[in-house]
């Protein structure tokens, strides 16, 4: 894979014992190979996003492992075998089809695993943090999970489905731009809030931020808006420019925009895809979908509605033009 964003890194060996060496230094525990089968292969793959990490495992292999206590978030999801977790105080069991938080932030862990095939999000915990001050801009409670496995077999379906886009996100490679791996880590730390119980989810908007909800901020909010559009920005950053909390932005552009700062943003980044198209020679090899990625739309198909429904015309159709 080329440089860029997001790196490969790929391991096959028959080995149990180098096995847990990538083990211990991908998630920094303390791995032990125990009953390893003759002629079968481990495979690790770790993509490294910067903002996240995503990892794919085959594990023939059983594992005894201790983590002490470090700064991520870690979310499992299991295809098959069995796991035996103890994060703090708590047990858990889990085997094909379970979902469930391996890690938290601060805590030690342990346990043993047979014949895994797996994959892990791994998130840090500064990420989490931004995540929950879009629903508690004044952390009147600290961030802590009541529950490490989802709310519900939906919660469960929806967690399973941001990981695939993350995947999938991943997979772009040196394609994927800051643009495409920032809104990603933010929606994969929003995605944990939502899926496993915490103490942050469900505050109503304070007073401060309905009063904060003016037309200035609205212009403060745009012009940051206006200025950044090319560079990773989310609904927290647009905020602290803004110099109000997220709620109370979102109830700004809702009161005085009729939308919201992220539709705001997506529509300023499809103004400057719409410009690049313009001014792109197509003999050059460059495609609509470069551009698309370059400015934050992994989709071509949903760029191409979005592109159609504001200009009147098909991507493809700007720059043949």
């Amino acid at each position: 894979m080329s440089d860029g964003p997001v790196k490969l890194t790929e391991t096959r060996t028959r080995s149990g014992h180098e096995a847990q060496g990538l083990l211990q230094a991908a998630y920094g525990r303390e791995f032990r190979a125990r009953s390893v089968p003759r002629g079968r292969e481990h495979l690790m793959r770790r993509f490294d996003a910067d903002a996240f990490e995503y990892s794919e495992m085959a594990l023939p292999a059983r594992f005894e492992f201790a983590k002490e206590p470090q700064g991520n978030l870690v979310v499992v999801s299991i295809e098959s075998g069995q796991v035996r977790r103890r994060l703090g105080r708590q047990d858990g069991h889990y085997a094909a089809g379970d979902v469930y938080v391996g890690h938290v932030p601060t805590q030690e862990c342990s346990g043993a695993a047979a014949d895994v095939l797996a994959s892990a999000v791994t998130l840090p915990a500064g990420l989490l943090g931004q995540a929950a001050a879009t629903v508690d801009a004044r952390r009147v409670r600290p961030l802590r999970f009541t529950g490490l496995v989802p709310a519900d077999p939906q919660h469960a379906a929806h967690w399973e489905r941001m990981r695939a886009y993350a995947r999938s996100v991943c997979e772009l490679g040196a394609d994927a731009g800051p643009l495409l791996i920032g809104p990603v880590a933010r929606l994969l730390a929003g995605a944990v809030l939502q899926v496993f119980p915490n103490t942050v989810m469900g505050h109503e908007p304070t007073l401060p931020d309905t009063r904060d909800a003016t037309p200035s901020t609205t212009v403060r909010a745009t012009a940051y808006i206006d200025e950044h559009a090319h560079t990773d920005i989310g609904l927290s950053d647009i905020a602290a420019a803004a110099q109000v909390t997220p709620r109370a932005l979102q109830s700004a552009f809702r009161q005085h925009l009729d939308t919201t700062p992220m539709a705001y943003l997506r529509r300023v980044r499809l103004g400057h895809a719409h410009a690049a198209l313009k001014a792109a020679d197509p003999l050059t090899g460059v495609t609509v979908t470069q551009i698309a990625a370059q400015w934050g739309f992994l989709h071509p198909s949903r760029f191409s509605a979005a592109y159609r429904a504001e200009y009147g015309c098909t991507p493809r159709t700007t720059l043949h033009s």
